[in-house]
């Protein structure tokens, strides 16, 4: 009876062998019917099939049974992928495949390529070498492209996943996605991954300095200063000479109101690019902070001993950012606006003067600053004429200096909407008349600009000051 039993179960497990056995043969069957046909029932069966056979003892570690499970979830993946580019109704290609990739779940290439990986650890023979080798590097182009269409749509979680399993598949070498795993995560709030990958670059030297700079900007990110300090040292360290690297940290300094470190650094800066426009800016301004301080609510504190020749400094800054780049609007707004403060701070220092003589030596000094800071605002209103600030300082430059006419034309610019006949500040003279035809009546008048041409038309008065219109009033 023993030996009944014993026969018995040794039947029933061949049995069950050969039926697990079948399912392998049988999923293969369905995917092949499935490609000829198209017909969806046989790629379910084949999945249902083959889902079995994975899950077997028997067959689950067979490089067969993982190899036609890689190949069938990639037929799911790409029967998805077309039913998803199909319900677009986009005419353009191009946005239909990226509306099919943005809406396709990745998790059937996913498993499509895990069974791939796992085949590729059972062929020990190598039979199914091709088979491996196309499938994952089919699943790997599905899994670019699915991230990069995601990252394009802002949808930033979804693209990272892809991109993390792409980096998976293509290796440490692939230094491309391991940038844009890094750069995802920081565009979807995942700083902690952000800093895993942009911290993999710095050890591969990927990216050199810059990558210094992303990562320190991910540690700002989460208010760790630390952190972003001692990245810093790193990247500086690593390449001495790398000027974003410089002028990252100096922005930090700023940042940390360290203004010896970012003066020394800015210094260094300016030796390495003596043409850079934007260096002399921010040592100018730097200067300019440091000669008119202010606590953090932004209310001004006592001035430094040496604040009037920290203002020189600044106003020469200024001066050869401006040498370099004479349209430069924020060295322009801002030489202004340090003439235009000097005046306001001489003007209230002569308000507290009763001697008569002594008042008036003090206002002229006030009105000289003013003076000095027309010609510059006015050319900062022509690079940018919608600027609101240099306006309001132009205004009250005009009303302080008697300027009546040129305050109230800029009191109008500061409350139209704009000009309905199509003048523009840094317009010639030329250009006003081809618009509008010769002017109903001309004047001129002597101001701290120089010159001044005025030009009348009917409800339209414009002001043309060293060749170009500078301020302009509609009336009615």
């Amino acid at each position: 009876m023993k030996k009944i039993l014993l026969l018995f179960i040794a039947t029933v497990s061949v049995i069950t062998a050969n039926a697990q056995a079948a399912k392998v043969v049988s999923a293969w069957k369905y995917l092949k019917d499935y490609n000829d046909s198209q017909d969806a029932d046989y790629i379910a069966k084949a999945k249902e099939a083959i889902d079995l056979a994975a899950e077997n003892p028997d067959t689950k570690d067979q490089a067969k049974t993982q190899v036609y499970r890689g190949q069938i979830y990639l037929a799911i993946f790409q029967k998805n992928l077309r039913t998803e580019t199909e319900k677009s109704k986009d005419p353009d290609p191009k946005k239909k495949e990226a509306a099919g990739f943005q809406t396709v779940s990745a998790a059937e290439a996913v498993t499509a390529y895990d069974a791939f990986a796992k085949a590729k650890t059972l062929d020990a023979k190598g039979n199914y070498t091709s088979d491996i080798t196309n499938g994952i590097a089919t699943i790997t182009v599905y899994i670019s492209n699915k991230a990069v269409y995601d990252y394009n749509a802002k949808n930033y979680a979804s693209a990272l996943s892809s991109f993390e399993k792409a980096y998976e598949i293509t290796g440490s070498k692939d230094t491309t996605t391991l940038y844009n795993c890094a750069v995802t995560a920081e565009r979807a709030g995942n700083f902690d991954k952000a800093k895993v990958y942009y911290q993999k670059m710095a050890d591969a030297k990927v990216g050199r300095g810059n990558t210094y700079v992303q990562l320190m900007n991910i540690y700002m990110e989460i208010k760790d200063t630390t952190g972003a300090m001692d990245v810093m040292k790193k990247g500086r360290a690593a390449f001495p000479n790398d000027i974003n690297l410089l002028l990252n940290e100096t922005d930090f300094y700023i940042k940390s109101n360290k203004s010896e470190e970012a003066l020394a650094n800015l210094n260094q800066a300016i030796l390495a690019k003596p043409n850079d426009h934007v260096l002399y800016f921010a040592r100018g301004n730097m200067y300019d902070n440091l000669s008119n301080p202010k606590d953090a609510k932004g209310k001004e504190m006592d001035k430094p001993k040496d604040a009037e020749e920290k203002m020189k400094l600044a106003e020469a800054d200024y001066k050869k950012a401006l040498e370099i780049k004479p349209d430069y609007f924020d060295a322009l707004y801002n030489l202004g606006a340090l003439y235009f403060n000097n005046g306001v701070n001489l003007g209230n220092k002569a308000n507290t003067i009763t001697d008569q003589k002594k008042y008036d030596v003090e206002i002229a000094k006030a009105n000289e600053e003013f003076n000095k800071a027309v010609p510059i605002l006015e050319k900062a209103l022509v690079v940018n004429e919608k600027d609101k600030a240099t306006m309001s300082a132009l205004k009250s430059i005009y009303y302080r200096l008697q300027m009546k006419e040129k305050g109230d034309a800029m009191k109008s610019m500061l409350s139209a909407n704009g000009n309905s006949k199509g003048i523009k500040l840094g317009m010639t003279k030329n250009d006003v008349v081809k618009l509008l035809k010769e002017p109903k009546n001309t004047t001129s008048i002597t101001d701290a600009s120089g010159l001044t041409e005025v030009l009348i038309y009917d409800n339209l008065t414009i002001y043309i000051t060293q060749g170009v219109v500078t301020s302009y009033i509609e009336t009615k």
